[in-house]
């Protein structure tokens, strides 16, 4: 099944969807605004040493370049170190 395969970041994922998906409108709604806030307290945090994990930045021209793992992981079903970004909020 795919869903084994996919990063807890995968915007498949989000709670708010599934609501919404289930015509929980009032649900998916406030889900949406916690996962927001959620979004902006976490921008706040990672703006001082934040890097993407599978790519590197080109020090001349700015550009990403894939630098390799992402797919053994998804083969793997190991996503260690990736943050569950539809969770609750912690600042520790």
């Amino acid at each position: 099944m795919v869903k084994e395969k996919l990063p807890p970041t995968d915007s498949r994922l989000r709670p708010d969807q599934r609501h919404l998906e289930n015509g929980e409108y009032e649900k998916a709604n406030a889900e949406k605004l916690r996962l927001e806030r959620r979004q902006r307290m976490s921008t706040k945090l990672q703006d001082n040493g934040w890097k993407p994990r599978w790519f590197e930045q080109d020090a001349e021209d700015g550009t990403y370049h894939y630098k390799g793992g992402y797919w053994e992981a998804r083969d793997q079903g190991r996503w260690d170190g990736c943050l569950n970004i539809f969770g609750e909020f912690s600042e520790t």
